[in-house]
Order: C-alpha cells, then sequence, then structure tokens
C-alpha cells in the first residue's frame, strides 16, 4: 500500500487498503473472514466479561447469561474477544524472561461451543481440545472432567465461555437437568466464572433450576432499531469494506433498506453486505448501491 492509494481510497481504513490491489472476488473474499465492527452498545458486556475474567477462582463464581436470537451477533463478539485476550497473553509470554515462564502457557479465555443434546462427555472434550490437550475417546466421562479441571487450573484460565446453549435443549428433560448439574460441578471445581449464550429459551430453562437461575446474572444483545447508531454501523462498515468507490451506506435510501432485509440484526446485515460487495466487484460499479442490495 502506498500513499498514493490512501489518498485515492480516502473512504477506507487501513486494513482494508491492504488488499485493494487484488482483482475480482478475491478482495472481499479474503477480507471478509477478519471484518469486525466494533460498536459502543457492546461496550457494558464487555466490561462485565472485563471483571469476570480478572475475579481470582472463588467457591461461588457470579456468572453470565448472555441472551439474544439468533444472528444478532453474540458469536462472533464473544470469539472475537477470547481470540484478542488469548492473543495477548501468548505474546506476553513470548516477551518474558523463559525462566520466569511456568510449565503450562497461560490460556485467560476457554470459549466453545455447547454440544448438541447437552452430551457431557463432548463438552469436556471441546474444552480439551481448546487448551490443546485431546484425550483418546476411550478415556471415561470422569477421566475427562478431572483432566478439565487439572488444565483449567495449570493454564490459569480465567473464564470459560459456553456458545450456541440452546444446542442442548432439544435433549430429553431428564438428560437436560443432568446438563445442568454438570454445569453447577463445572463452576464448583474450577471456581471460575462462566458465560453461558443463548437464545431467550435457555433463560427459561435456567428458571427452573432456582441454583442455577441465582448464579447467573444477564444481559441481552437486542436487534438494531433504524437510528442514527444504525447509521453508524453502516459507515464502520463501509470503511472496512475493500471497495475503490464509497458506497454511501449511511444515505437514507441504502441505510433503509439495509435495515428492511437484514431486520437490524448485525450477522444478516455483514451477509448482505458481503454479497453485495461480491456483486459490486463483479459488476465494475466498486460500490454498494440500493438497486445491487435489494434483490437480496
Amino acid at each position: 500500500m502506498t500513499d498514493t492509494a490512501a489518498s485515492r481510497y480516502a473512504h477506507l481504513a487501513p486494513k482494508a487498503l491492504q488488499v485493494i490491489d487484488l482483482e475480482g472476488p478475491e478482495r472481499i473474499v479474503s477480507r471478509w473472514g477478519n471484518l469486525w465492527v466494533g460498536y459502543p452498545r457492546l461496550k457494558k458486556i464487555y466490561d462485565k466479561m472485563e471483571v469476570m475474567l480478572m475475579t481470582p477462582p472463588t467457591t461461588r463464581p457470579r456468572n453470565l447469561l448472555l441472551l439474544g436470537e439468533s444472528n444478532v451477533g453474540k458469536t462472533t463478539m464473544l470469539r472475537r474477544w477470547a481470540e484478542r485476550k488469548n492473543d495477548a497473553a501468548a505474546e506476553a509470554e513470548r516477551l518474558c524472561d523463559p525462566a520466569l515462564l511456568g510449565e503450562w502457557a497461560h490460556i485467560p479465555v476457554v470459549c466453545v461451543e455447547t454440544p448438541p443434546l447437552g452430551d457431557e462427555a463432548r463438552l469436556y472434550e471441546n474444552i480439551l481440545e481448546k487448551l490443546g490437550f485431546p484425550l483418546p475417546a476411550s478415556y471415561s466421562t470422569s477421566a475427562k472432567l478431572r483432566t478439565v479441571v487439572k488444565l483449567i487450573k495449570a493454564n490459569r484460565v480465567g473464564l470459560i465461555i459456553l456458545d450456541e446453549f440452546h444446542n442442548a435443549l432439544p435433549a430429553h428433560f431428564k438428560q437436560l437437568l443432568r446438563f445442568n448439574v454438570v454445569l453447577k460441578n463445572l463452576t464448583n471445581e474450577t471456581g471460575i466464572p462462566f458465560l453461558v449464550a443463548g437464545t431467550d429459551m435457555v433463560d427459561q430453562v435456567f428458571q427452573k433450576d432456582d441454583q442455577l437461575h441465582r448464579r447467573f446474572s444477564r444481559a441481552t444483545l437486542e436487534r438494531w432499531p433504524y437510528d442514527e447508531d444504525w447509521r453508524t454501523l453502516l459507515r464502520s462498515f463501509q470503511a472496512l469494506i475493500p471497495l475503490r468507490k464509497p458506497s454511501c451506506l449511511d444515505d437514507e435510501d441504502i441505510a433503509r433498506t439495509l435495515h428492511e432485509v437484514s431486520s437490524g440484526r448485525i450477522g444478516d446485515l455483514s451477509y448482505v453486505l458481503h454479497d453485495a460487495a461480491l456483486l459490486a466487484v463483479q459488476s465494475g460499479e466498486e460500490r454498494i448501491t440500493a438497486d445491487l442490495i435489494k434483490p437480496l
């Protein structure tokens, strides 16, 4: 990227400029996996997560239930945050005097997807895989649990995130009750907080278990209303999408169209902008217009 490119594409952020010379769909596809727009409404949730992460192990950790319908951005925000925390810890250890390092790497956050039907053994396997310590399938569930607890302490894990917890809901009632007990036991055994993310149905299940209900505070990610914050969000997206002409996504016509087709869900907005950006490159338009969006 040259100073000339930066001035020619003044509407783009530096990360988008890194791929602006690529031709065809590759320019959009290569960038999209790393495209992330932070926004102020996440700050309260991030602040809670920071406090959870820095809280020392205790006999009764305070946990968080993050609720929201599908495609409002829960998974992306949680995984990005976990990656940042773990990358920062790895970089700190890289710069540290080797003589001061322990035997185990510091992994502050473990973020896993809740297994279907509340499968206890699969949950432990998912956690162990994230910790880089998979066990053979022949190991018993109790052995996997012991290893999980040991490695959480050895790796100085400060927060465990169970995403897509609604995956466990189709289980039979007795199996679901058992999985709730597994979750309570894990918090007791490790002493560290858990963040559980899922749809509103998860909260309904938690409310049927008084102990579980009282151990979790609540936070919610909502759909975006059509307001100035929505248009600010679109301006942020525009700066990160590597198109050679400004799309003016915050203009009234385009902004309203994007809100209508995405229903204010940031996940759906991302899908629409991705497909529209591809069309903009393939057509030579090099900008997203309302006409490109409406057929999507």
